[in-house]
């Protein structure tokens, strides 16, 4: 009998684009790095080393510093004794560092393991040691939970900390197709989930607790009280928007659809009644309440969806706020734009690799992993577009004590030619973040070439870089940091706070210079008390007072004008 697949009218809130951003590709992000052997996730611990942790599937996890000229990974610990060693979808399949992790060493794995010729999954958390960061000891397991598998497949394996400080797994559906045993609609079950617990705390005989706002805590209907969403086929990989807190999954389809889901407490996400937007079987979903996913595709596009993060970095620009994600045996990287309501779904570009995972560092750049026993660690970047990171710093906004600013502010920066009448060839609007006093910029239009650098800011000193210039091509990263020495800035055109050098402020009307037409300005909005992000504010404060016009007045006072070629 023919299946039926009932199309669900919501899908038509939907766009999907063929687009190729083909500018995109994939570059090793670490060239002089060993090769890894079927590397299935790439973590950091959130504990301010920088450090990079990768998992291969059949047990052994190694760490790195996250440089681009590292040349050596440390086996951090070696499960391969505990783990399945056969099975495409069975292995040491998860990893995940405590919030905490700089203080308590906790960490945790989710894996499969073998007995009797049976599968279970295993969640596990481990400590690393205390005279040695990069190692982790065996011995200290502690056995949080153990599931039996009916089948081999579908043994999901993410793990992660969310927002709320609990810790959330995914599990598949149990496997075989189509769900024979209905787990995923079933909530006495703990397959086919996503599930929360409380990691910190143990309780009712498990070891771990519920947390009180779990969907089911407190149920007298029999429900696993774990579960915080259900409905779900066999989420590989799921991650926390580090902005939002929303929770990302991409939901590994049956044999038309593969899904991206935004995953919310108690809510169903259909399987085995709906694949995507479709039905799935007798299309049985009248009044069920399920939960439609964002996005989804058909098999003509992908056949194994590979979840991934949405891009929270500095380096592309342009996918800042979209999810990211990859088709696992196409090699084809997507990204999605959701505003809520619609989704717009554009090809970034196609791979001949079997993508394994995403990954993030911890400043939210990503990484891709190629599943191959000689496996290499890849990073986005446009061939087609000069990467410049810009450092510069504000001096009324910089604090001396600190080295970091009072707030991220925009700046826009140029690309000038390096003969007279040095015109502006490109430009680029960036964030300097108040942290690292940092921005990157991606030159489209410019060419390869010699330019200046010149960094104009809203109340601060149009500031051009040093005699000379630099040497641009696209498709490669560069850096320029005005702070480092007053030579950085073309005609020593900075002034030192503390051991910064920084780019004047008070040019709030921006004709070149501080002087007291900028005064009289700044001295009339002080007048009235003026608050919010305005120019004449010089100390980032959200106030204009005394303080931004005696910063003006010492500036205008040493007849501050800017300095070009």
């Amino acid at each position: 009998m023919k299946k039926i697949i009932c199309i669900i009218a919501l899908c038509i809130t939907t766009f999907y684009s063929h687009q190729s951003h083909a500018q995109y590709k994939l570059n090793i992000a670490f060239p002089n790095l060993q090769t890894f052997d079927n590397p299935i996730e790439l973590v950091h611990a959130y504990d301010g080393t920088n450090r990079m942790f990768v998992v291969q599937q059949r047990g052994l996890i190694y760490v790195f510093n996250n440089d681009p000229s590292v040349s050596t990974a440390k086996l951090f610990i070696n499960l391969s004794g505990k783990v399945s060693q056969s099975g495409n979808e069975k292995g040491l399949l998860g990893l995940a560092f405590h919030p905490d992790y700089e203080n308590n060493r906790q960490f945790f794995v989710n894996y499969t393991f073998d007995s009797v010729l049976q599968t279970w999954s295993r969640i596990s958390r481990f400590t690393s040691s205390l005279s040695n960061p990069d190692t982790a000891v065996t011995s200290t397991e502690e056995i949080l939970l153990t599931l039996f598998q009916p089948f081999t497949n579908h043994n999901g394996g993410k793990v992660a900390f969310g927002p709320d400080g609990y810790f959330y797994i995914s599990f598949g559906d149990g496997g075989s197709g189509g769900d024979p045993n209905g787990n995923g609609q079933s909530r006495n079950t703990l397959l086919g989930k996503i599930l929360r617990i409380n990691v910190d705390s143990a309780g009712g005989g498990k070891a771990y607790s519920i947390p009180a706002t779990n969907p089911y805590h407190g149920n007298m209907s029999g429900y696993r009280e774990e579960i915080f969403a259900y409905g779900l086929r066999n989420v590989w990989k799921f991650s926390f928007d580090d902005l939002t807190g929303q929770i990302w999954a991409g939901d590994v389809g049956q044999s038309a659809f593969e899904e991206v889901d935004i995953i919310e407490s108690g809510k169903n996400y259909g399987w085995n009644k709906m694949e995507g937007f479709a039905c799935y079987g007798t299309c049985d979903t009248t009044g069920k309440g399920f939960t439609r996913p964002v996005w989804d595709y058909p098999r003509s596009v992908g056949t194994s969806i590979t979840g991934g993060y949405v891009y929270r970095g500095s380096k592309q620009p342009d996918l800042y706020g979209k999810y990211i994600y990859a088709d696992y045996p196409s090699g084809k990287v997507f990204s999605i734009a959701y505003n809520g309501v619609t989704a717009t779904n554009t090809l970034l570009f196609d791979t001949t690799y079997l993508i394994s995972s995403l990954g993030t560092d911890q400043n939210n750049e990503m990484y891709f992993l190629r599943l191959s026993s000689t496996a290499r660690i890849y990073k986005l970047y446009k061939p087609t577009v000069i990467n410049l990171k810009i450092t510069a710093a504000i001096q009324g906004f910089l604090d001396v004590n600190t080295n970091t600013m009072s707030m991220s502010d925009t700046v826009k920066v140029y690309l000038h030619q390096i003969s007279s009448p040095y015109a502006a060839v490109d430009s680029f609007v960036t964030v300097l973040n108040s942290s690292t006093l940092s921005g990157y910029c991606n030159f489209s239009n410019a060419p390869n070439g010699n330019y200046y650098v010149n960094v104009e800011h809203r109340n601060g000193l149009e500031t051009w870089s040093k005699l000379g210039g630099m040497t641009l091509s696209r498709g490669s990263d560069f850096q320029y940091d005005f702070t480092s020495a007053s030579s950085q800035a073309y005609g020593n055109n900075e002034i030192l706070v503390g051991s910064k050098y920084t780019i004047y402020s008070g040019d709030v009307n921006r004709d070149g210079s501080v002087d007291i037409s900028d005064n009289g300005i700044i001295e009339n909005d002080a007048a009235i008390f003026l608050t919010g992000y305005i120019v004449t504010d010089l100390n980032g404060d959200g106030l204009t007072d005394l303080s931004d016009q005696t910063l003006a007045d010492n500036n205008s006072f040493n007849f501050v004008t800017k300095s070009t070629p």
